[in-house]
């Protein structure tokens, strides 16, 4: 069977989480993945006050497809993986503004690689205005720093993937924030510089999977009375060029296809 496009545009992202803690979004987003949202809160036994939102950037599906056991430890504490589609460009800041608008490229204003403050609204932003407490952790210049920014919102942004995972648990030992989105991307860069399946890629994508299940057991430890959706949500994947490297932008598969674990805990 010939390869083919997922069926989930990202813009759906933002209504899905939103559903999963009982919060409407105006029509300008995309509808929720319901039938996702619904499982979800099942399995929670009501809906998610607070959310924890790990985006591994440049992950693409067909990665998951040839290398299953470095992403055990995702697997390990979440429930489903959905298919999601990525942008045009299949680039970080058109596919995170997608993701936290609900809207299209054409809509929210970011089509290429640049990294202007979105004056659009944003999920962050319905979160603000309902009153709740919101922080992104990033490793240094990361776009969400960049598109992001000039909101009421707590912005770390740290040095490594590494200060980037260990913020954002001691962010969660506090218990004062209701979402949590974390970007990190060293599996990105690496790819980049080497191939997206170097070694040096895939032990990075390794790190960052492990990474994603500190961050799990620590909401275990900390968030014993709440009922948390947790997401390991990349943007994007990346290919291999002629040269050697990693790319991404363009519309092949292997830019587009990006796999959304979605788990709970409570």
């Amino acid at each position: 069977m010939a390869d083919h496009y997922n069926l989930y545009p990202l813009k759906h992202f933002a209504a899905t989480v939103a559903q999963c803690m009982d919060f409407v979004l105006p029509e300008s987003y995309a509808p929720a993945i319901s039938w996702v949202s619904n499982i979800l809160k099942d399995k929670m036994g009501g809906s998610a006050d607070r959310a924890v939102l790990y985006h591994a950037d440049a992950v693409g599906q067909y990665i998951w497809q040839k290398y299953p056991s470095l992403l055990a430890p995702v697997y390990r504490h979440t429930t489903m993986a959905v298919p999601f589609l990525s942008t045009v460009e299949s680039v970080t800041p058109v596919a995170h503004a997608s993701m936290y608008t609900g809207v299209d490229p054409e809509v929210h204003g970011i089509r290429t690689y640049v990294r202007p403050q979105l004056t659009c609204d944003t999920l962050y932003d319905q979160l603000i205005k309902a009153g709740k407490r919101v922080a992104i952790v990033a490793q240094e210049d990361s776009t969400f720093v960049h598109i992001f920014k000039g909101r009421e919102l707590d912005m770390f942004e740290m040095k490594s993937s590494l200060d980037t995972q260990e913020k954002a648990m001691e962010l969660i030992a506090m218990d004062c924030y209701d979402l949590i989105s974390i970007h990190v991307f060293n599996y990105d860069s690496a790819s980049h510089s080497h191939g997206p399946e170097s070694k040096q890629a895939l032990n990075a994508l390794s790190f960052e999977a492990e990474g994603f299940a500190r961050i799990a057991e620590t909401i275990k430890e900390n968030y014993k009375d709440h009922r948390t959706l947790l997401t390991y949500s990349p943007d994007h994947g990346q290919h291999l060029t002629e040269g050697g490297n990693g790319s991404h932008g363009s519309k092949m598969i292997e830019d587009m296809n990006i796999l959304h674990f979605f788990g709970v805990i409570n």
